[in-house]
């Protein structure tokens, strides 16, 4: 029997890894409309303020970050957009991608990108300050905040994208991304997002 469930098991965590990726993503935000992967735009990004009547975030939060500085929904309004990762730092696959997310911040950041980790393991707070440090992570760390259980999938990492108004962006029809990827991969969702 233990047997039996572990390849089911394999085939399950097989499938799922299959899944995962794609080189062409569908993107949507709230408003419904989608947006053309190859379209080039010149359009000028104008953020919206946090006290703009047009900023309607889906959600609210407040936190710290490993410095003690406060977060919340304000931070998705001074950029296009915020990727929010869900990682914990005993999660292998979680620690082995922060260097490609890293180098994607350093990339598109003055592009109106930003990256939000956020972790809930508040007893490894010692390994997050190394691998932050390791990694000369330059994007924040951020302590979990209970409203984004609403993001959770069961599996770490997960990751999802807001715009500067505050909406979660569907990215192949999800809300949410599981798994790690590679810088490219990345890279070929974050760029329409930015278009």
């Amino acid at each position: 029997m233990k047997k039996i469930l572990s390849i089911l098991l394999c085939a399950v965590m097989a499938l799922s890894a299959a899944s995962c990726g794609s080189s062409a993503p569908s993107i949507e935000t709230k408003s419904g409309k989608d947006k053309d992967k190859t379209e080039e735009t010149t359009e000028e990004f104008t953020a919206p303020s946090a006290t703009d009547g047009d900023f309607t975030p889906e959600f609210t939060f407040s936190t710290t970050d490993r410095d003690g500085n406060t977060w919340d929904e304000s931070a998705f309004a001074s950029n296009k957009i915020t990727m929010i990762n869900f990682w914990e730092p005993w999660c292998g696959p979680c620690c082995e991608e922060i260097p490609a997310l890293e180098r994607l911040y350093e990339t598109y950041k003055d592009q109106g990108f930003q990256i939000l980790g956020v972790y809930s393991e508040t007893t490894m707070e010692n390994e997050v300050d190394g691998i932050k440090d390791d990694g000369k992570v330059s994007y924040p760390f951020l302590h979990y905040d209970s409203v984004f259980d609403q993001f959770q999938t069961g599996y770490v990492p997960t990751t999802i994208f807001v715009d500067s108004y505050g909406h979660v962006i569907t990215i192949d029809g999800e809300r949410a991304v599981i798994g790690s990827r590679s810088y490219e991969d990345w890279e070929k969702i974050i760029k329409p997002l930015l278009g």
